[in-house]
């Protein structure tokens, strides 16, 4: 019940801030942005929770006396709400509720395509997988995985196994609030936003390399409105490192590749839990409204292998890797266009446009609770396909009749994908 009335009430904002022109902001790109209302199609969660809950680790970031941030420790954990652990919160943490006890806004960005709506500027095809494999074929759906993650000392060369993306993966979550270094457009306070980071609490557990992901948020909201999305992935073995910036579009340089920058550079910092425990390799992009603008923005980043905006989508250029534009077929926030047009401006890569038809700009998403939205699964089903090679989960998106392509709930268009 209480997950219905935090939906009517942002329901009912969206539609006053609409009506009054209030709530707007600039999109940085001359269009307007405004909260969002989530559909109460979506059923409550089997815990009746309706919001992803914060944590921050013992061990996060500082700011060092030379103006660096110290790199993740290792941290004590919890139980957490997706089967794995949190960290233990400390003051630094970000409630994903306002101080009234209702969910922030998501915000949503119809942005302007790029302006010469050119995409993949020459760049060659790429194995589907992300292997980095260089064909743009792909080894056939139900063959052995032989991607191996990019070698580094301390996690050996390995397959990862195959896993149902609709349930938790086998890792205990750890959620690292306020790290990394400032980037990004100062927040109304005038502190400069840093990051949030979710991955697996043992990082040496699984004995291979880790593919990232950066994530970008929606207009006035923060990574842990995300969480329940956000830790699913965590737990299936990525590392995500999301943008606490309520405007994550804005600003040079962009955010959501600074994040990567910070990443790596904890990959070779013997004092980081991270260290040597990341693939490479197989980094990927995704972010919902102001975020998937973002994502269209960070995706010319040659080190993106794969990338999913989320209700957002932009005419994309310099792809180096598939990518996935969805949009909700009862969004009359920011609509399917700008998926449609982001799905004509591919050329020779892989690229999918993918409508869930009953689901507005915000109720394709979880809140707490271990139950995944369709959405939510088909999103962890892309990245294990793209960045880990699960090829049992290839047919959901390759193929003649693919899964997706033929399932009622959802309208799918398809480039390069065939095969």
């Amino acid at each position: 019940m209480r997950r219905r009335a935090d939906r009517k009430l942002l329901s009912l904002m969206v539609l006053g801030g609409a009506l009054c022109g209030c709530g707007q902001s600039d999109g940085g790109d001359g269009s307007s942005e405004v909260g969002i209302a989530t559909s109460p199609t979506t059923a409550p969660n089997p815990d009746g929770s309706n919001s992803a809950g914060t944590s921050s680790s013992s061990g996060a970031a500082d700011t060092q006396s030379d103006g660096t941030s110290r790199p993740i420790a290792s941290d004590t954990a919890k139980p957490s709400e997706n089967g794995g652990v949190d960290s233990e919160p400390s003051s630094s943490s970000e409630d994903a509720s306002k101080p009234d006890g209702s969910s922030p806004d998501i915000g949503a960005a119809g942005g302007a395509p790029n302006d010469d709506g050119t995409a993949n500027g020459g760049t060659p095809p790429v194995d589907p997988t992300g292997s980095g494999a260089g064909e743009p074929g792909v080894t056939p759906a139900g063959t052995t995985n032989e991607v191996d993650p990019a070698p580094a000392d301390g996690c050996p060369e390995g397959l990862w196994p195959e896993a149902d993306p609709s349930q938790p993966g086998p890792f205990e979550v750890a959620t690292e609030n306020e790290v990394g270094p400032e980037a990004g457009e100062p927040e109304e306070d005038g502190t400069v936003p840093r990051f949030t980071v979710f991955r697996p609490e043992n990082m040496d557990e699984s004995g291979l390399c880790h593919p990232v992901i950066t994530w970008g948020n929606g207009t006035g909201s923060t990574p842990n409105l995300y969480g329940g999305l956000l830790k699913h992935l965590a737990s299936h073995g990525f590392v995500i490192v999301g943008s606490n910036s309520t405007n994550v579009a804005r600003g040079e340089p962009r955010p959501m590749n600074v994040g990567i920058d910070w990443i790596l550079e904890q990959n070779e910092d013997p004092t980081s839990a991270l260290y040597h425990r990341i693939d490479t390799a197989h980094i990927g992009a995704t972010g919902h409204s102001q975020g998937a603008v973002a994502t269209s923005q960070a995706s010319s980043d040659e080190r993106i292998v794969t990338s999913l905006p989320i209700e957002g989508a932009q005419p994309q250029r310099d792809l180096h890797g598939p990518a996935m534009f969805f949009c909700g077929g009862q969004d009359d926030i920011v609509g399917c266009d700008g998926a449609v047009r982001a799905l004509e401006s591919v050329t020779t890569l892989p690229a999918m446009y993918a409508n869930y038809l009953s689901v507005d700009h915000g109720s394709w998403l979880s809140f707490g609770g271990n139950s995944r939205t369709d959405v939510e699964v088909a999103i962890t089903a892309w990245m294990r396909v793209h960045l880990m090679a699960d090829n049992a989960l290839r047919p959901w998106f390759y193929g003649e009749s693919c899964e997706l392509c033929t399932n009622s709930d959802w309208e799918i268009d398809r480039k390069n994908m065939d095969d």
